[in-house]
């Protein structure tokens, strides 16, 4: 860690916490896409049809 960061930290201790919430982000995001990458084809036309399948009617009143 670098001396400014080093002395910026040391000055608030609370700009820890965005820091730790960007690398959950991070970590999420990449999980995301990893399963994506690695997703079968027949899998992603499956959640691509999910709009286009017909909705259950419903009485209209």
């Amino acid at each position: 860690m670098s001396r400014f960061a080093a002395e910026l930290f040391a000055q608030s201790p609370a700009l820890l916490y965005p820091l730790i919430a960007l690398i959950l982000f991070f970590v999420v995001f990449l999980v995301v896409v990893i399963r994506v990458v690695r997703m079968k084809a027949s899998e992603a036309d499956q959640y691509a049809r999910i709009p286009l399948e017909e909705e259950l009617e419903v009485p209209h009143e």
